[in-house]
C-alpha cells in the first residue's frame, strides 16, 4: 500500500483509467498473463484461509475454551470474524500488488484496501468494547444486583457514544487521509447544522446529560420509592430520555431527565430507620401524677419492644403543650427498619400498645369537647 498518499482520489480520472484499460484490455491481459495466474492463485489461497479461520475458532477454539471460560469464548467469538477478514483484506491487497493495472487503477485499489482495513480495526475495537461490556455487566450483575438495571443503562449509554466517536473519527481519517478529500469546510457546515440542531434539540441534549447525571450520582435505582417534582411513587424504568413512576394509585407518570436532575429528590427507600412522630393527648382533668405515669408507661413500651427499636435511642416523649381540649404527650420513636411496611405494622403495634397499657391505667383519651355556659341576667 505504497502509494496510497500519492494522488488524490477522483472518481472522474478513475473512470477515465478504468475506460483506458478496457479499451487495451486484450494487451494489457497479454502482457500480465503470469501475474494474473499469480494473483488468481493467491487469492484462492486467501479465500481458502479465510474460510478455515473462521471455521476453526468456531468449531474448535471457541467451543473448547467456551467449556471453562465461557465470557472468555464470547470475546474470542467476536473477535475471530474481524480477525479473519483483516487477513483477508491484507491477503487482496498483497495479491492486487502481483499485477500491474493500467493508468492509477492499482494507486485506487491500494486505497480502497487501505480504506477497508481501517473499517475493520475499527470493527475490532467495537468489539473488544462490547466484550469490556459484558465483562462490566456480569461483574455488577453478581456483586450488585441491585443497581444492575442503572450500571447496564450507563453502560450502554457510554458505548453508543463512543461508537458514534469512533466511527465519525474514522469517517474523518479515510477521507482525509487516504481518499485526499478536503473536508475543513464539510466539517464547519457540519458544525453550523450541528449547532443548529443541538438548539432545536436542547431539551433531548439535556434529558441525555440528565440521564448521566442520575446514573452517576447513584441516587435512586429501579423499584426505589422516591418523591421528586412533587411526584411519588415507585421507579419502574430509567431510561435516556426520561424516568417512569409508578404512583400509588396506580397511575403511571414520565419525568424528563432534565426535570429529575434539577430537582430535589427524595429517596424514601435508601435510609437505615424511620422516625415517627407520635401525639397523645389526655382529657384535662388528668393530674400531674398520671402525666408521669402515662411518659414512664410510654418508656416502658419502647422497652418491651427493644427488638423494633434503633439500638441507642429509645423512644422520647415530653410533655408537650396544653392544647384547645387535651394535654397533648408528644415524643418520637425510631424503628429499625428500612421497610415502610414493617414500619407501619410495628407503628400499629406501639399504638395498640399504648390504648391497652393506658386503659389498663385509667388514663382517658381526650377528644374534642365544647362547653357552653348559659348565663341568666335576671
Amino acid at each position: 500500500m505504497s502509494g496510497v498518499h500519492q494522488s488524490r482520489f477522483s472518481l472522474q480520472t478513475l473512470w477515465e483509467d478504468w475506460y483506458a484499460g478496457i479499451e487495451n484490455l486484450a494487451q494489457w491481459t497479454e502482457k500480465n498473463s503470469s501475474n494474473l495466474l499469480y494473483c488468481v492463485i493467491g487469492i484462492g489461497i486467501t479465500l481458502t484461509l479465510f474460510v478455515l479461520v473462521g471455521f476453526f475458532s468456531r468449531k474448535f477454539l471457541i467451543s473448547l475454551i467456551g467449556k471453562k471460560h465461557r465470557m472468555t469464548a464470547s470475546v474470542i467469538a467476536g473477535l475471530s470474524r474481524p480477525l479473519a477478514t483483516v487477513l483477508l483484506v491484507c491477503g487482496l491487497s498483497l495479491c492486487s500488488s502481483m499485477v500491474d493495472f493500467p493508468g492509477k487503477l492499482d494507486i485506487y485499489l491500494n486505497k480502497v484496501f487501505y480504506a477497508l482495513l481501517v473499517i475493520v480495526v475499527v470493527q475490532m475495537i467495537l468489539k473488544a468494547i462490547h466484550g469490556i461490556n459484558d465483562l462490566l455487566l456480569a461483574k455488577f450483575q453478581k456483586h450488585d444486583p441491585a443497581t444492575f438495571s442503572s450500571n447496564k443503562l450507563l453502560l450502554d449509554l457510554s458505548r453508543s457514544l463512543l461508537k458514534l466517536g469512533i466511527w465519525c473519527f474514522a469517517v474523518i481519517f479515510v477521507l482525509q487521509n487516504i481518499f485526499q478529500w478536503k473536508i475543513t469546510a464539510v466539517l464547519a457546515s457540519a458544525g453550523i447544522l450541528g449547532l443548529g440542531i443541538a438548539f432545536a434539540a436542547q431539551n433531548t441534549i439535556a434529558n441525555l446529560f440528565g440521564a448521566f447525571s442520575i446514573l452517576g450520582s447513584n441516587l435512586f435505582v429501579v423499584g426505589d420509592w422516591i418523591k421528586v417534582a412533587g411526584t411519588e411513587g415507585v421507579v419502574e424504568q430509567i431510561g435516556f430520555r426520561s424516568i417512569r413512576i409508578r404512583a400509588f394509585e396506580g397511575r403511571v407518570i414520565d419525568l424528563p431527565n432534565r426535570i429529575v436532575a434539577d430537582s430535589q429528590v427524595e429517596n424514601y427507600s435508601n435510609r437505615p430507620f424511620w422516625r415517627e412522630n407520635f401525639c397523645f393527648g389526655l382529657v384535662y382533668q388528668t393530674s400531674a401524677e398520671q402525666i408521669r405515669l402515662a411518659l414512664g408507661i410510654l418508656q416502658k413500651i419502647g422497652e418491651d419492644m427493644a427488638e423494633c427499636m434503633v439500638p441507642g435511642r429509645p423512644p422520647f416523649f415530653t410533655f408537650q403543650r396544653f392544647n384547645s381540649c387535651s394535654l397533648d404527650l408528644e415524643g418520637f420513636v425510631w424503628f429499625n427498619t428500612d421497610s415502610w411496611w414493617q414500619m407501619r405494622e410495628w407503628r400499629a403495634r406501639f399504638n395498640a400498645e399504648v390504648l391497652r397499657r393506658f386503659n389498663a391505667a385509667g388514663l382517658d383519651f381526650a377528644y374534642p369537647t365544647t362547653t357552653v355556659f348559659l348565663e341568666n341576667p335576671g
